[in-house]
Order: C-alpha cells, then structure tokens, then sequence
C-alpha cells in the first residue's frame, strides 16, 4: 500500500496516516492529540522523556498520551508498514466523561505499550476501515466510539491521576498563550521573561516542567502543526512556511520532516480525503 491519509472535515477530531517506509524521528518532539502507532514489520524505538523508553515491533500497539515528549528511533533492522493515528484530545475528553463522569479533564493512559493481540487485532481492523471509501462515516464513527471506549475503560486508571500545581499550571498556560499569539515572529527569551515578569532561569524551569521541552523546541513543534493544518488549504508551501514562522521552505520541509516522516509535499499528496 503507498502512502495514504485520512482526514475529513465531517470527522474532525481524527488523523490517521499509514507510511509505507518508516524513517527515523529522532528529534524529540510531543502531539497535541493522542498518538496511537503500530507497524507491520521491523522495530521502532519510541524515547520518551520521563519514563522507559518503548521497542514496538509487529502486533503491539504504541501508545503516546498528549504533549508527552517522545522521539521515535529506527534499529538496524528495515521498518515497513506504520499506521500513526492522532485523536483530538478534546474528543476523547468527551468520552471520558461519559465513562467516568467523576472526573474532569482528560484522563491519560496508563500504559505506553500495548501487548495485547484484540486490542490489535481490532486496530488494525479500525484503520483499514478508516481508510476505506466504501465505509459510511457513521459507521466510522461508531467504530472509533467503541474501540476507544474500550481502551479508555480497561488503561485510564483514575488513581493514578497526578496531582497539579495549580498556580504553575496557569502560569505556563500564560506563556503558551504567549508564544501560540507570537508564533510568526523570532522572540527572545528576554521578550517572554519581561511580558511574565519572571527571571529567564525561572522562565525556563517552569516551562521545561510542565511540557518536557525547552521553550524553543515547544515553539518549532506549535509551528510544524501549524504548517500541517494550513498545508490543507490551496496557500504555496513557500508562504506556508512564512505564515507558520520558519525562515524558508527547507527549515520547514526539515522540521516537518523529523516530526511526520514526510515532507510537506510528500504529505499533501499522500491526503486522503474520504468522500463517502
């Protein structure tokens, strides 16, 4: 099977990729969404920041909670046949409170890789379905509904739930705010410190606390999404690049790279847009 994605505005809140070669992705980096990969044959080593990293082979599913920082490094061995799909955080928050009407917020999972030959089995099933143009989109969407209310009930353990800072909390939301309002230009630290009335050294703890990255690579990933979501509409690459603040077109195509394993190119043409 070539390169194929689905993506459609009828189902928003769902991305699924498949990638016939699997490339390295060695620059960390985190996904607003929940990240959910699987791959066919070979092995694929998935870093992550704060806990051990995670070999996935054939028949086992990966599973990346949002904004958790993750690099996802090939072996000596030749990869093949990923499926990469990405779920709105928000709409998976929907769900949860439907099965855990107790808590608010979206639950994370408690389980980074998944051993378990149903879960695969129907995952798989799942996203050949979701590529499928013969498949109603209410059935999609009944499917993806099921599965993932299955997963959330058997892996989201609600005592597990850490407990949050509340003042950081909303400090770093400040900063976000700050450099999602600021994403086209090239701010200094010094910009940002001044504006939160904060020292840079305090500046720099906070932020690497709460999201794992430094201020920089946090911004350069805001921007790589940003470019994807606009490589969607008919605007040149060239501007793309421009409007989501990279210096040209090979930063972008660089940076988009490291993160989705195609260039920007590579991306707008493997699109697949259902039309049933």
């Amino acid at each position: 099977m070539k390169n194929k994605i689905f993506k459609t505005d009828i189902l928003p809140f769902i991305e699924l990729r498949y990638i016939s070669k699997i490339i390295s992705c060695d620059r960390k980096h985190q996904h607003n969404e929940l990240t959910l990969t699987v791959i066919k044959k070979g092995k694929l080593i998935i870093e992550f920041n704060h806990k051990e990293n995670n070999v996935l082979r054939p028949l086992e599913i990966s599973i990346i909670n949002p904004h958790e920082v993750h690099a996802g490094k090939l072996s000596n061995i030749e990869s093949f046949g990923c499926y990469v799909l990405y779920l709105d955080k928000e709409w998976c928050r929907d769900i949860q409170d439907s099965l855990f009407p107790s808590i608010k917020g979206f639950l994370p999972l408690n389980i980074s890789l998944l051993e378990d030959r149903k879960f695969y089995n129907e995952f798989m099933t799942l996203c050949n379905e979701l590529l499928s143009n013969t498949i109603s989109f209410l059935e999609k969407e009944e499917k993806l509904i099921t599965f993932f209310s299955d997963l959330f009930l058997e892996f989201c353990s609600i005592e597990k739930m850490e407990y949050i800072d509340i003042k950081s909390a909303k400090l770093v939301f400040q900063i976000k705010e700050y450099l999602e309002d600021n994403i086209e230009r090239d701010i200094l630290l010094e910009e940002i410190a001044d504006y939160m009335q904060l020292s840079v050294v305090h500046l720099l703890r906070v932020f690497k606390k709460e999201f794992g990255l430094p201020i920089h690579a946090y911004l350069l990933n805001k921007r790589v999404h940003l470019a994807k979501k606009l490589l969607l509409t008919k605007m040149p690459i060239s501007e793309i690049a421009q409007e989501s603040g990279f210096f040209d077109q090979s930063h972008l195509n660089k940076s988009f790279k490291r993160v989705f394993q195609l260039t920007p190119k590579e991306y707008q043409k493997s699109l697949f847009l259902s039309k049933c």
